[in-house]
Order: C-alpha cells, then sequence, then structure tokens
C-alpha cells in the first residue's frame, strides 16, 4: 500500500522518496497539510523560485477540466528541467478522473502534489493514490501534545527563550487545531519576549490571548452553543484580526466535525459529555469548556451533518464572491446560531 502511517511522515519528509510521482497530502489540519506540502516541494530537486517551473492548479479548477492535469504534467518546461505542479483548494466534484492518466503514464520530469481535506478510509481519491506503487498518500492529523511540544521547543526554545512548567501547559492548551497558526503565534510570542530571558503567564495572556486562533474560537463558540449576541461583538473582531470570511467558515466547520465526533460517541457509546470533552485532542481550554460542553449536548448527528453542508456550501461562495464575502459568512454563522438556540429550547 502506498501510504504513511502518521508516525513515519517526519521521517519520510526528511529524505523522501522523490522516485513517486503523485503525493497526496490530506487531513483535518489545513495548516500542517500546507506545510509538509511546502517540506516536501522544498526536497523536490525543482527550482522554485523559477516560475516556469512550478505550476499551481486548483482544484475546482482541475476537476472541471479532466485533461489538465495529464497535459501539465507531460509539458516540458520552456528551459528543461523538472517540473513541480501543486493542486490545492476545495471541491466537491471527484478528482480521480483529473489523476487516473497520470498514473496510467507516469511523467518523467514532473512531481504532483495534491493538498486536501480530511479524507475518510473509503474516499475515492485516497484509495485511488494508496493503491498505486508510483503515489503516495501522507496523512496530517493535528498535533497531539508531544508535537505541540516539540514545537514549542522549536520556536521559543531555540530562540532562546525559558518557560516554566504552568507557562508551558497554558501556552500548549491554546495551540493544536492549526500547524500555521500555530508556528505564527510562537513567532509572535518569542519576538514580543526578544528583550527578555524567560516568558511569563502573563506574557502568554498578552500575545496568545488576543490572537487570531481565540477570537475564531469566539466566533465559532457563539455559532454552536447558540449565542447570536456573542456572535455578532466577536464575527467582526475575527475579520478584524486579520482572518478572512471563508476561513473563519473553515474554523466553523472544523469546530462542526468535532462536536460530530464527539456526539456520536455521546450517543452511540452512551458516553458523558464531561468523559467525551476529557478525550478531546487539542485539549478544549477551560475557558471554552462550558461552551464546548453545551454544543456537544445540544447538536444532534443529523443536524450537525446538516450543519456541515451549510458551513462547506458558505465557504465556497465566499472564496467565489470575496466582495459581499463577510456578509455571506455572517449569515451562514448567524442561521447555526439561531438553530443551535431553538434545539436548546426544545430539549
Amino acid at each position: 500500500m502506498a501510504e504513511l502511517k502518521a508516525s513515519q511522515v517526519e521521517q519520510f519528509l526528511a529524505k523522501p522518496d522523490l522516485s513517486k510521482s503523485v503525493f497526496l497530502i490530506y487531513g483535518p489540519d489545513a495548516g500542517l497539510v500546507s506545510e509538509r506540502a511546502d517540506q516536501l516541494a522544498e526536497k523536490s530537486g525543482v527550482d522554485l523560485s523559477d516560475p516556469f517551473c512550478t505550476l499551481r492548479i486548483d482544484a475546482d479548477v482541475l476537476a472541471a477540466e479532466t485533461t489538465r492535469l495529464a497535459e501539465e504534467a507531460h509539458t516540458v518546461g520552456m528551459f528543461g528541467g523538472k517540473r513541480l505542479i501543486r493542486i490545492s483548494g476545495t471541491t466537491r466534484r471527484d478528482l480521480v478522473r483529473a489523476v487516473q492518466p497520470v498514473l496510467d503514464t507516469p511523467p518523467a520530469d514532473a512531481m504532483i502534489i495534491i493538498e486536501a481535506g480530511d479524507l475518510k478510509k473509503p474516499a475515492a481519491l485516497r484509495k485511488q493514490i494508496e493503491k498505486h506503487a508510483l503515489s503516495l498518500a501522507i496523512p496530517c492529523y493535528q498535533d497531539n501534545d508531544a508535537a505541540i511540544n516539540q514545537l514549542i521547543d522549536q520556536e521559543i526554545t531555540q530562540a532562546g527563550l525559558l518557560l516554566d512548567n504552568e507557562t508551558r501547559l497554558l501556552l500548549r492548551s491554546l495551540l493544536g487545531a492549526d500547524r500555521l497558526i500555530s508556528r505564527s503565534e510562537l513567532t509572535k510570542l518569542a519576538l514580543y519576549c526578544s528583550d527578555r530571558k524567560a516568558i511569563t503567564l502573563e506574557d502568554v495572556r498578552a500575545v496568545v490571548g488576543d490572537a487570531s486562533k481565540l477570537v475564531l474560537d469566539d466566533v465559532v463558540d457563539a455559532t454552536a452553543s447558540g449565542d447570536p449576541a456573542k456572535l455578532e461583538t466577536s464575527l467582526p473582531k475575527a475579520i478584524e484580526a486579520g482572518n478572512s470570511p471563508d476561513m473563519i467558515v473553515h474554523a466553523a466547520l472544523r469546530h462542526f466535525q468535532m462536536l460530530q465526533s464527539a456526539r456520536s460517541k455521546l450517543e452511540r457509546d452512551r458516553q458523558s459529555t464531561s468523559t467525551i470533552m476529557a478525550t478531546l485532542r487539542p485539549p478544549v481550554h477551560f475557558s471554552r469548556k462550558n461552551k464546548v460542553g453545551t454544543a456537544i449536548s445540544t447538536w444532534p448527528t443529523g443536524r450537525i451533518a446538516k450543519a456541515l453542508a451549510r458551513l462547506d456550501k458558505a465557504m465556497l461562495e465566499c472564496r467565489a464572491n470575496a466582495a459581499i464575502s463577510s456578509s455571506l459568512a455572517g449569515t451562514a454563522l448567524l442561521a447555526l446560531a439561531l438553530e443551535a438556540r431553538g434545539l436548546q429550547k426544545r430539549r
């Protein structure tokens, strides 16, 4: 099977097997997917500074033009040399038809990296990549405590800064949902504390406490727990903090995916909300536990599935209509917040 286990990914990326033609990098952590795609691209042997050697294609465009990938992969570069094709973005359409020709006839001088979301085992694209000898599937799951500690050491300890165990625990609780956001917050914290020897709890609260990730938490918690008033104040703050409307909706989508998993345990395994909360990874910050617990208790799995479909549609609409994306995001999130409030009244 052409598939890596999660524990094998770091070792593979340190010395990748470049005899493969197609790499599928997938998982729920979009930031980690992007970071690992960048790492693989850097090891590809392609001159990334040469625009003639690299090509980016949107997944939705590729799904509509099923012959394009094969045409691009077998095109000889203007000045020769190896080429890199990166496919990213979301699509509801199937990429299998576009990918199959390059698996049937692998390109001699091109490498293809596909960045995808959380593909389950039966997903057609994942099955297609895993069964072919010249392709490889690379999973990207949300960072566990060990991975977050390693990230903290990379960005904080290597910057010459110290932090005690209590500060590390607080910092770790605020990271982990998205690798790029986590790394960005750590870089910002190191810069903020660059004139001192150690990072304190107050530093973490001052810098990471106001981070875009925490503002996003306010948005998704207000949406899922049925607090329209809180959503009305937190959504503009999230946008002002630099979060694009489509990424705000994406954060809500990830949150509802977590709720789906948690709620299934509640309904199927009869586990208590507190037991489920204790097993969530990354751990829920203590300040959010009541709201997340409320959301788990509020949303039945059937309603969550419909919410996920609504959020997926809203995210695509935001990307296709940038001028009104804030309004589109707000409308979708408010509808879900009102639905949550209605569900609570009927309990």
